[in-house]
Protein backbone atom coordinates (compact mmCIF):
# COMPACT_ATOMS: atom_id res chain seq x y z
CA UNK A 1 0.00 0.00 0.00
CA UNK A 2 1.27 3.36 -1.10
CA UNK A 3 -0.33 5.56 2.17
CA UNK A 4 -1.77 4.60 5.17
CA UNK A 5 -5.15 5.83 3.97
CA UNK A 6 -6.07 2.49 3.48
CA UNK A 7 -9.55 2.26 1.79
CA UNK A 8 -9.46 5.41 0.21
CA UNK A 9 -8.36 5.30 -3.05
CA UNK A 10 -6.80 2.41 -5.15
CA UNK A 11 -3.17 2.31 -4.66
CA UNK A 12 -0.50 3.87 -6.91
CA UNK A 13 1.03 0.66 -8.65
CA UNK A 14 -2.43 -0.58 -9.45
CA UNK A 15 -3.00 3.11 -11.07
CA UNK A 16 0.66 3.00 -12.74
CA UNK A 17 -0.25 -0.71 -14.52
CA UNK A 18 -3.51 0.54 -15.62
CA UNK A 19 -2.25 3.49 -16.93
CA UNK A 20 0.61 1.82 -19.00
CA UNK A 21 -1.51 -0.88 -20.35
CA UNK A 22 -3.92 1.53 -21.69
CA UNK A 23 -1.41 2.85 -23.37
CA UNK A 24 0.11 0.18 -24.65
CA UNK A 25 -3.12 -1.01 -26.13
CA UNK A 26 -4.42 2.42 -27.50
CA UNK A 27 -0.99 2.39 -29.63
CA UNK A 28 -1.20 -0.82 -30.56
CA UNK A 29 -5.03 -0.75 -32.03
CA UNK A 30 -4.55 2.85 -33.59
CA UNK A 31 -1.11 1.05 -35.17
CA UNK A 32 0.93 3.50 -33.44
CA UNK A 33 4.39 2.58 -31.93
CA UNK A 34 4.75 1.89 -28.86
CA UNK A 35 7.55 4.16 -27.25
CA UNK A 36 9.16 4.83 -23.98
CA UNK A 37 7.73 7.65 -23.94
CA UNK A 38 4.11 6.59 -24.49
CA UNK A 39 4.43 4.13 -21.74
CA UNK A 40 6.19 6.26 -19.04
CA UNK A 41 3.47 8.89 -19.51
CA UNK A 42 0.72 6.62 -19.95
CA UNK A 43 1.96 5.58 -16.04
CA UNK A 44 2.02 8.95 -14.74
CA UNK A 45 -1.25 10.03 -16.51
CA UNK A 46 -2.52 7.06 -14.26
CA UNK A 47 -1.47 8.22 -11.41
CA UNK A 48 -2.65 12.11 -12.06
CA UNK A 49 -6.50 12.12 -10.91
CA UNK A 50 -4.97 11.63 -7.53
CA UNK A 51 -3.48 14.32 -7.30
CA UNK A 52 -6.51 15.66 -5.65
CA UNK A 53 -5.66 13.76 -2.59
CA UNK A 54 -2.85 14.61 -0.21
CA UNK A 55 -1.72 11.21 0.62
CA UNK A 56 -1.55 10.35 -2.88
CA UNK A 57 1.33 8.11 -4.42
CA UNK A 58 2.35 11.34 -6.86
CA UNK A 59 1.05 13.98 -4.63
CA UNK A 60 3.84 13.16 -2.10
CA UNK A 61 6.23 13.50 -4.44
CA UNK A 62 6.21 17.11 -6.05
CA UNK A 63 7.50 19.59 -3.83
CA UNK A 64 4.79 21.60 -2.31
CA UNK A 65 1.81 19.71 -3.70
CA UNK A 66 0.79 18.21 -0.75
CA UNK A 67 -0.21 21.47 0.68
CA UNK A 68 -1.88 22.72 -2.35
CA UNK A 69 -3.75 19.19 -2.20
CA UNK A 70 -4.99 20.11 1.67
CA UNK A 71 -6.04 23.44 0.04
CA UNK A 72 -8.16 22.24 -2.17
CA UNK A 73 -9.64 19.60 -0.07
CA UNK A 74 -10.29 22.25 3.07
CA UNK A 75 -11.64 25.01 1.50
CA UNK A 76 -13.94 22.78 -0.95
CA UNK A 77 -12.26 23.50 -3.68
CA UNK A 78 -12.38 19.80 -4.67
CA UNK A 79 -12.78 16.49 -3.29
CA UNK A 80 -11.69 13.24 -3.96
CA UNK A 81 -12.78 11.56 -7.13
CA UNK A 82 -14.48 15.22 -8.63
CA UNK A 83 -13.29 17.75 -10.74
CA UNK A 84 -9.62 15.95 -10.74
CA UNK A 85 -11.68 12.87 -11.99
CA UNK A 86 -13.75 14.53 -14.47
CA UNK A 87 -13.56 14.54 -18.44
CA UNK A 88 -13.38 18.35 -17.77
CA UNK A 89 -9.79 18.51 -16.49
CA UNK A 90 -8.68 15.36 -18.89
CA UNK A 91 -9.31 17.42 -21.74
CA UNK A 92 -8.04 20.37 -20.01
CA UNK A 93 -4.25 18.09 -19.04
CA UNK A 94 -4.35 17.50 -22.91
CA UNK A 95 -4.07 20.98 -23.90
CA UNK A 96 -1.69 21.82 -21.16
CA UNK A 97 0.88 18.49 -21.62
CA UNK A 98 2.09 19.59 -25.20
CA UNK A 99 3.51 22.53 -23.83
CA UNK A 100 5.15 21.00 -20.70
CA UNK A 101 6.41 18.31 -23.64
CA UNK A 102 8.00 21.26 -25.75
CA UNK A 103 9.44 23.02 -22.10
CA UNK A 104 11.50 19.85 -21.76
CA UNK A 105 12.87 19.32 -24.96
CA UNK A 106 14.18 22.50 -25.38
CA UNK A 107 15.55 22.41 -21.62
CA UNK A 108 17.28 19.19 -22.75
CA UNK A 109 18.32 20.72 -26.09
CA UNK A 110 20.29 23.78 -24.38
CA UNK A 111 21.53 21.48 -21.42
CA UNK A 112 23.27 19.40 -24.29
CA UNK A 113 24.35 22.14 -25.95
CA UNK A 114 25.71 23.28 -22.79
CA UNK A 115 27.62 20.73 -21.68
CA UNK A 116 29.20 20.25 -25.48
CA UNK A 117 27.06 16.72 -26.21
CA UNK A 118 24.05 17.93 -28.56
CA UNK A 119 24.31 14.66 -30.93
CA UNK A 120 23.82 12.40 -27.72
CA UNK A 121 21.09 14.26 -26.84
CA UNK A 122 19.20 14.08 -29.97
CA UNK A 123 19.49 10.43 -30.22
CA UNK A 124 18.24 9.99 -26.42
CA UNK A 125 15.30 12.00 -27.82
CA UNK A 126 14.33 10.04 -31.15
CA UNK A 127 14.71 6.98 -28.68
CA UNK A 128 12.32 8.80 -26.18
CA UNK A 129 10.14 8.61 -29.00
CA UNK A 130 6.63 10.68 -29.62
CA UNK A 131 3.43 9.96 -28.62
CA UNK A 132 3.39 10.71 -25.14
CA UNK A 133 0.30 12.87 -25.30
CA UNK A 134 -1.46 9.65 -26.26
CA UNK A 135 -0.34 7.72 -23.63
CA UNK A 136 -1.30 10.55 -20.80
CA UNK A 137 -4.79 10.66 -22.29
CA UNK A 138 -5.03 6.82 -22.12
CA UNK A 139 -4.20 6.61 -18.82
CA UNK A 140 -5.61 9.42 -17.54
CA UNK A 141 -8.64 7.75 -18.68
CA UNK A 142 -7.82 4.44 -17.29
CA UNK A 143 -7.53 6.22 -13.85
CA UNK A 144 -11.27 7.24 -13.74
CA UNK A 145 -12.45 3.74 -15.26
CA UNK A 146 -10.63 1.65 -12.50
CA UNK A 147 -12.12 3.95 -9.79
CA UNK A 148 -15.82 3.28 -11.20
CA UNK A 149 -15.03 0.07 -10.09
CA UNK A 150 -15.04 1.12 -6.39
CA UNK A 151 -17.62 1.23 -3.88
CA UNK A 152 -17.93 5.05 -4.21
CA UNK A 153 -17.46 5.89 -7.79
CA UNK A 154 -15.94 8.95 -10.02
CA UNK A 155 -17.78 11.89 -10.89
CA UNK A 156 -16.95 11.90 -14.57
CA UNK A 157 -19.04 14.81 -15.73
CA UNK A 158 -18.06 17.45 -12.90
CA UNK A 159 -19.74 20.11 -12.14
CA UNK A 160 -23.11 18.25 -12.60
CA UNK A 161 -22.91 16.13 -9.30
CA UNK A 162 -23.53 12.75 -10.65
CA UNK A 163 -21.72 9.60 -9.01
CA UNK A 164 -20.77 6.95 -11.73
CA UNK A 165 -20.05 3.81 -10.43
CA UNK A 166 -20.26 0.20 -11.97
CA UNK A 167 -21.82 -1.94 -9.28
CA UNK A 168 -19.53 -5.36 -10.70
CA UNK A 169 -16.92 -5.46 -9.53
CA UNK A 170 -17.39 -3.13 -6.53
CA UNK A 171 -13.92 -3.36 -5.12
CA UNK A 172 -13.07 -2.05 -1.68
CA UNK A 173 -9.47 -0.11 -1.91
CA UNK A 174 -6.89 -1.78 -0.75
CA UNK A 175 -7.88 -5.29 -0.21
CA UNK A 176 -7.22 -8.45 -2.05
CA UNK A 177 -9.18 -8.03 -4.79
CA UNK A 178 -7.51 -4.75 -5.77
CA UNK A 179 -4.47 -7.18 -6.81
CA UNK A 180 -6.07 -9.41 -8.61
CA UNK A 181 -7.09 -7.07 -11.00
CA UNK A 182 -4.09 -5.52 -11.25
CA UNK A 183 -2.50 -8.61 -12.18
CA UNK A 184 -5.25 -9.56 -14.65
CA UNK A 185 -4.54 -6.61 -16.13
CA UNK A 186 -0.80 -7.78 -16.75
CA UNK A 187 -2.30 -11.32 -17.42
CA UNK A 188 -4.70 -10.28 -20.14
CA UNK A 189 -1.67 -8.28 -21.62
CA UNK A 190 0.61 -11.05 -22.01
CA UNK A 191 -1.99 -13.40 -23.28
CA UNK A 192 -3.35 -10.58 -26.15
CA UNK A 193 0.17 -9.65 -26.78
CA UNK A 194 2.97 -11.46 -24.85
CA UNK A 195 5.91 -9.22 -25.56
CA UNK A 196 4.15 -5.80 -24.95
CA UNK A 197 2.12 -7.23 -21.47
CA UNK A 198 6.15 -8.05 -20.49
CA UNK A 199 7.05 -4.40 -21.71
CA UNK A 200 4.47 -3.19 -19.69
CA UNK A 201 4.84 -4.96 -16.31
CA UNK A 202 8.67 -3.67 -16.90
CA UNK A 203 7.64 -0.30 -17.60
CA UNK A 204 4.50 -0.13 -14.56
CA UNK A 205 7.56 -1.54 -12.16
CA UNK A 206 10.70 1.06 -13.32
CA UNK A 207 7.73 4.07 -13.28
CA UNK A 208 6.49 2.97 -9.81
CA UNK A 209 10.33 2.72 -8.32
CA UNK A 210 11.26 5.56 -9.92
CA UNK A 211 8.57 7.58 -8.24
CA UNK A 212 9.24 6.30 -4.95
CA UNK A 213 13.35 7.67 -5.52
CA UNK A 214 12.28 11.28 -6.53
Amino acid sequence: MDSPSRGIRMTGHTHIVAGVAAAASVAAITHHPITPALLVWGGLGGLAPDLDHPEALLTRRIPGWRTLARWGQGTGWWRHRGLWHSVLLWAVTLLLIPMAGDLGAHGVWALAVGVGHPAWALALWRWWGSDGLWGWGAGYLSHMLVDTWNTSGVQWFWPIRIWVHSPIPNITVGTWPEDVVRWAILGMMVWWMPQVGLLVAVTSWVVYRGIHWL
